[in-house]
């Protein structure tokens, strides 16, 4: 597991632990799919994991949630966290635990039914500075590491 900032001591944080994708638009990894938030923010498609709850299942809901799309091919890539202060809704320390797959949109299910949240596909380059948490990109550069031979892009 890889860390990102740092544990203060004496600091009691807000742990939030999440599913999150990332889908490639095609075989040639030009394309990502991320979230835009409230029209300013980017972020993987994913969230919370509720109470009961697998990181699959998490997935799988918030895919549906945020894109409409059900997904198929999703496959366990890596799992990450990151330390930082929290400014949305109120500033308070965060500790988000992100579990991270790869996965591929498959059918259109629904609208999306997340106000604000928009889907979109960015160009791969633009990744790192849209993406607002740091671990989020690192899941993208360690699903870049992949061979699509395990993972079969279609």
């Amino acid at each position: 597991m890889k860390i990102f900032g740092s544990k203060n001591k004496g600091v009691n944080y807000h742990v939030r632990m999440g599913a999150y994708a990332v889908i490639f638009k095609n075989q040639y990894r030009n394309e990502i799919g991320l979230i835009r938030a409230q029209g300013q923010q980017y972020f993987l498609p994913g969230g919370g994991i509720e109470q009961g709850e697998t990181a699959e299942a998490t997935l799988i809901r918030e895919m549906l949630e945020e894109t409409g799309y059900s997904i198929k091919n999703y496959y366990p890539l890596c799992h990450a966290q990151r330390y930082f202060i929290s400014t949305l809704p109120v500033k308070r320390p965060m500790l988000s635990d992100g579990y991270f797959f790869t996965s591929q949109l498959d059918q259109k299910i629904q609208k999306p039914t997340e106000k604000d949240n928009y889907f979109e596909w960015v160009n791969i380059k633009d990744c790192e500075k849209l993406l607002f948490h740091i671990h989020q990109y690192y899941a993208v550069q360690q699903a870049l590491k992949e061979t699509t031979t395990t993972h079969e892009l279609k």
